[in-house]
């Protein structure tokens, strides 16, 4: 076959099914897993594609990644490319995101968020845990008050999709002030301001690149309502955990659901905070697992390997990603 992929990681049989359905007849695949070192070593210096999870160091070190000068694009099965050490691969090869290929299930897990958040559900529970039955207590009503979403790729049209759905405005902001779907309002990211101060419930779905790290802090928060929501499913470095902390501390009417966490099992010093969140009531957390549902990789690795085929066969391909937002 003329080409070949090396796929970094080892895809059960229904992901298997899937590379082999869309590239099959187009490129030989080899699982760099199953590769003793000498034998790797030679996928990678002939490989025209590369298809990783997130091509974290787990599955591919900047020493590797180096050595990929034939490679013409490396395909993420993920939507994030943080994890890709651009400042050492070399400056022909290609990255694609897998952006929005787990929309659905993220939108749901981000409106969960916010109507446990809303409607006081954690603090009611605990209260009646203790004896308590404070029925007197007020809830959030989402239907006509105003979501502002800040990325609005896949996952940020399907989140828009549910907020409409309860009944919501939708406010929509990204780098080129476009979207697949029609909101009240689409602005770029010059409209942020304004986005923050209207919106209820804020929602941030950004890649995490050099313009979206650390771009919601102090100022930022001080602009929401004092009873806004604000849920995070992008990165967690792109909200200032010292900031978020004080504003929720301080603030107690204001509350935020965190999916993506500033460290994480897989980074080197693991799940580790430098404040004490989990002491806060104004708080939901979860493992990063938005996305997490029984079907979704086959799914999202069929979306990827589609992809790699529409490469191969010199046609345009989605989700590419600029590396010069990912040099920090």
């Amino acid at each position: 076959m003329p080409y070949l992929t090396a796929v970094t990681f080892t895809p059960d049989e229904k992901e298997t099914e899937a590379i082999q359905s869309a590239l099959g007849n187009l490129s030989e695949i080899r699982l760099l897993p199953k590769l003793e070192p000498r034998d790797r070593a030679a996928v990678l210096d002939e490989a025209d594609v590369i298809v990783s999870r997130s091509f974290a160091r787990a599955e591919i070190d900047p020493q590797e990644a180096a050595r990929l000068e034939k490679t013409g694009l490396v395909q993420l099965i993920f939507a994030g490319a943080n994890n890709v050490p651009f400042d050492v691969l070399p400056a022909g090869v290609r990255v694609a995101s897998n952006a929005g290929a787990f929309a659905e299930p993220l939108a749901e897990h981000v409106l969960c968020m916010t109507l446990c958040l809303a409607k006081l559900i954690l603090p009611g529970h605990h209260s009646l845990a203790e004896g308590n039955f404070a029925w007197s207590v007020f809830s959030k009503e989402l239907s006509g008050g105003t979501c502002g979403i800040i990325g609005m790729g896949g996952n940020g049209a399907a989140i828009a999709r549910l907020m409409k759905g309860v009944g919501m405005r939708v406010l929509g902001v990204n780098r080129t002030g476009g979207s697949a779907i029609d909101l009240d309002f689409m602005g770029t990211l010059a409209d942020m301001d304004m986005l923050l101060k209207a919106s209820d419930v804020v929602v941030l779905t950004v890649p995490l690149t050099r313009a979206t790290r650390n771009m919601i802090g102090r100022r930022e928060l001080q602009l929401m309502k004092p009873d806004a929501i604000l849920i995070n499913v992008a990165r967690g470095e792109v909200v200032v955990q010292e900031a978020l902390y004080h504003h929720l501390k301080t603030v107690p009417s204001f509350s935020a659901g965190i999916d993506t966490w500033w460290s994480e099992p897989g980074d080197p010093g693991g799940f580790t905070l430098d404040y004490p969140f989990f002491d806060l009531p104004n708080l939901v957390g979860s493992p990063h697992k938005a996305d997490r549902v029984p079907a979704i990789m086959p799914t999202a690795v069929k979306m990827a390997a589609e992809n790699v085929r529409d490469f191969l066969e010199g046609k345009a391909i989605r989700g590419e990603v600029d590396r010069a937002d990912y040099i920090f």
